[in-house]
């Protein structure tokens, strides 16, 4: 598998290699290490589901907040700045977390809210901006490849932040004659997990800016030669809107698996530190191989027919985590919703971004990013909320269906879009 990982690597141009080395080391820790012990370090402060709930809210909502002006900079601005001053945001929230458990009660609330916001913030403009340059900064040949191995990357670091978040803990606890009740274990890898985010942070300040292209897009070309350029630009804005709603329900069901499996694996079925960890790592592992699978996907079967099909296998595995309480059924559904997270962003993000001319590409990159971590908040705070008068089966259920219907409004557009466009006159 890493020898499939490294050799299409090599095939970039040093740039492309520059972007993947700083996205593996922000995921490694904000969607690794963070997803894995941040609740369970929460509990062990004795925070309960709603403030554990608000953390989350907040950290994701500030994602999808700043998506949206991250993608207008970007149309507008340097991406390359944008991304650096992503990737500098995010080491800042770092190095606060640690910092706040020592803050007098009431404020320590606010510490341990907002470094986590500062970091998926600037998560949000690396990421966001990253989109449009990875798909200009590599040959028109290789944009799959390149999005697959960005969403393997991202599995892969997903990955073996889980394992270590899983494992360090319990290694600090009993150097120090600590247990993993505690929260000092929790509190010391979080401090350690800075490290990465500092290389990371300066890997970023070499990546260069893009060449401008003069080169209209043929879409570009279409809407000028109409002399109809308010008229293209309301529909752009239109797409871009509709891609945004269907994505801000499409992700919810993995939203709700994400934020919420290791919460329930502790606290309902009393599972492990390191066997949440492990499941969690697993779950990243397998986006590899299903990420590298896409583009041969793609070509056998179009971006549509790989969309909608991954979208609904994520919902459907969220079944046996909603109806079997058992953590093997538990970690079946978050690993397969999870796998099929990678094959269904790598899809997406092309066909998408295809759609629209370059300078609006950063806009519905932004757009899309800003649904997401809006649909990640909203189960989140409702997540926490529900479970105060619910059980976790009507949470995972209620993820479930919200996606399916953003499936469902994928399919429609598709149905009323794709005939017309292939009925086009090529330019």
């Amino acid at each position: 598998m890493l020898g499939r990982i490294l050799s299409p690597i090599r095939a970039f141009n040093p740039q492309a290699r520059l972007f993947f080395a700083v996205i593996v080391g922000l995921t490694f820790v904000a969607d690794g290490l963070y997803s894995v012990l941040l609740n369970l370090y929460l509990l062990r402060l004795d925070y309960g589901t709603e403030f554990i709930g608000l953390v989350n809210a907040v950290g994701l909502l500030t994602f999808g907040l700043a998506s949206l002006p991250a993608g207008i900079l970007g149309s507008r601005m340097s991406t390359t700045g944008l991304m650096k001053f992503g990737a500098f945001t995010c080491l800042a929230g770092g190095l606060l977390l640690p910092l706040a458990e020592w803050l007098p009660p009431g404020w320590r609330e606010v510490g341990l809210v907002v470094p986590p916001a500062l970091m998926f913030g600037g998560f949000a403009f690396y990421f966001v901006n990253g989109a449009p340059y990875l798909i200009n900064v590599v040959d028109e040949a290789y944009k799959h490849q390149a999005f697959a191995l960005k969403a393997a990357h991202w599995s892969l670091a997903g990955f073996a932040g889980s394992l270590i978040g899983g494992i360090l803990p319990g290694m600090i606890a009993l150097a120090n004659g600590w247990t993993l009740d505690d929260p000092d274990p929790y509190r010391i890898t979080f401090a350690l997990a800075n490290v990465v985010l500092a290389l990371s942070a300066a890997l970023s300040l070499r990546i260069r800016p893009l060449s401008r292209k003069t080169a209209p897009t043929r879409q570009e070309s279409s809407g000028d030669r109409g002399g109809n350029r308010k008229g293209w630009a309301a529909s752009v804005m239109m797409l871009i809107v509709i891609m945004t709603v269907i994505r801000l329900f499409q992700v919810a069901g993995s939203a709700t698996a994400m934020v919420y499996f290791n919460v329930y694996m502790d606290q309902r079925l009393a599972v492990s530190t390191a066997l949440i960890g492990a499941m969690a790592a697993i779950g990243r592992l397998t986006g590899v191989p299903t990420a590298l699978l896409t583009p041969s996907l793609v070509q056998r079967w179009g971006n549509i027919r790989v969309v909608i099909g991954a979208s609904m296998v994520a919902t459907l595995c969220l079944i046996p985590m909603a109806l079997v309480e058992h953590w093997l059924a538990a970690s079946f559904g978050y690993i397969g919703a999870i796998s099929m997270m990678s094959v269904r962003y790598t899809a997406f993000i092309v066909y998408i971004l295809d759609l629209v001319p370059r300078r609006h590409q950063a806009l519905m990159a932004g757009a899309g990013e800003a649904a997401a971590g809006l649909s990640f908040a909203m189960m989140a705070l409702g997540g926490g909320l529900l479970l105060t008068a619910f059980s976790f089966r009507d949470l995972f259920l209620l993820g479930a269906l919200i996606a399916f219907i953003g499936t469902t409004l994928f399919w429609l557009y598709v149905f009323v879009t794709e005939p017309k466009r292939k009925l086009k006159p090529a330019l």
